[in-house]
């Protein structure tokens, strides 16, 4: 696959604005349509669970403003998960004891295989919210269950190929990780897209093991040395969170940015830009799920982020907001599109339809649910005519569907 001009900037997609459903629900006068939404809303990852909360609240908020669902208001029961998997499945059974059938829940994957094996028996439909984890559509796969979020063979394979693609001239690249096992799927992905688009064009690159990082560390200099002393010009960054917020502050004493021609960030984007401020990276690609300027043509993506500034005064929005929002689009279509709750209907409405979201057309995969959309990934760095002291200078999209790994539904991908 070559990058072309579809591929790059904004996709064409056609916006919609506001969801049309001219399904054949009919609802009692006064009765809603009830989503149950879990999340982690206290805890380390409640920063998460809030961009999923404010997401989802803009989706209803939209949806209701354009006549709900056939007429049905829908009403959004939100219930914190307290970051385990015991609070995951508390607020689950509380959920359906209530009668309520339809499902949003993110983002953490330990809570997610917490309540995967409950939604048969309470015959429920779920949206599994921004999750990346390969179990949830492999081993621990669930056919009531899709997946809004993005594997690391997708992302980050496809994060590889734009690499290879964009700087060709770049034959040794450099790696940080922290060292937590689940991140090694990410180094792993970068890699073996660099390596198979750099062997496709007939050229040679060289991927050096991954620098370990202690999670929750506060000293980097010895890694910043380290991968400073590899040679490389190309460096893949994938720290999380706080972490990568501290390494990036020590990285300035080291003139980082000048030690590498390209410098690369897993997935968090605007994060560093908001803390770092004038103090950004002179350049840095990041990938994120969602970036409302790369979607020009996309008017619902525009309309959720207006609405987002009005909420939180915040032109740059996280990536689950539009994530989240999309995954209420996704049930609320499918029940009106069905024109039943069953989850025997709506299973197979949500596998064949492709309503515009903010992210674009979200469309799953039919074998083992996984969404297969458009990749995005922005380039942004420190810009003394911004009053920020940062600005975003370039974007690229690329068809998720081309990065997927193989389905296995019921089984370990190996």
């Amino acid at each position: 696959m070559r990058l072309n001009r579809r591929h790059f900037l904004a996709t064409s997609a056609a916006g919609l604005g506001a969801l049309a459903m001219p399904g054949i629900l009919r609802a009692q006068q006064g009765e809603a349509v009830r989503i149950g939404l879990i999340t982690t809303l206290s805890g380390p990852g409640q920063l998460y669970g809030n961009y999923i909360k404010d997401g989802s609240e803009i989706a209803v908020e939209r949806l209701n403003a354009a006549g709900g669902v056939n007429g049905a208001k829908i009403e959004l029961v939100v219930r914190d998960d307290k970051n385990s998997p015991e609070g995951a499945v508390t607020a689950f059974r509380e959920l359906t004891g209530n009668g309520i059938k339809l499902f949003a829940q993110g983002t953490f994957t330990a809570n997610l295989l917490g309540t995967l094996p409950l939604l048969e028996d309470a015959d429920v439909t779920m949206v599994m919210v921004g999750a990346s984890a390969l179990a949830l559509t492999h081993e621990a796969y669930n056919p009531r269950a899709f997946r809004l979020g993005f594997s690391s063979p997708m992302c980050f394979g496809g994060y590889g190929n734009l690499m290879a693609q964009k700087h060709p001239e770049i034959e040794k690249w450099a790696m940080l990780r922290s060292d937590v096992t689940a991140l090694a799927d990410i180094t792993n992905a970068f890699s073996n897209g660099l390596k198979a688009e750099t062997e496709k064009a007939g050229r040679k690159v060289e991927v050096l093991d991954p620098v370990l990082v202690p999670y929750g560390g506060a000293d980097f200099r010895n890694q910043i040395s380290n991968i400073i002393g590899s040679g490389a010009p190309g460096l893949f960054n994938v720290l999380q969170g706080a972490d990568a917020i501290s390494y990036y502050k020590q990285a300035r004493t080291f003139s980082l940015d000048e030690k590498f021609k390209v410098l690369c960030d897993s997935a968090n984007e605007f994060a560093i830009a908001k803390a770092m401020g004038a103090n950004t990276p002179a350049s840095l690609w990041s990938w994120t799920g969602w970036y409302p300027a790369a979607n020009k043509d996309n008017a619902v993506s525009d309309e959720v982020h207006k609405a987002y500034i009005k909420l939180r005064g915040d032109e740059y929005p996280n990536w689950y907001i539009g994530v989240s929002h999309d995954s209420i689009l996704t049930i609320a279509n499918a029940v009106a599109k069905a024109g039943s709750l069953d989850a025997a209907k709506l299973v197979p409405t949500i596998e064949t339809e492709t309503p515009q979201g903010a992210l674009g057309k979200i469309h799953f995969r039919k074998e083992d649910h996984a969404f297969a959309g458009d990749l995005t990934y922005i380039r942004f760095g420190r810009d003394d005519k911004n009053a920020n002291g940062w600005s975003v200078f370039e974007t690229a999209q690329l068809p998720g569907a081309e990065f997927l790994e193989r389905a296995t539904p019921g089984s370990k991908l190996n």
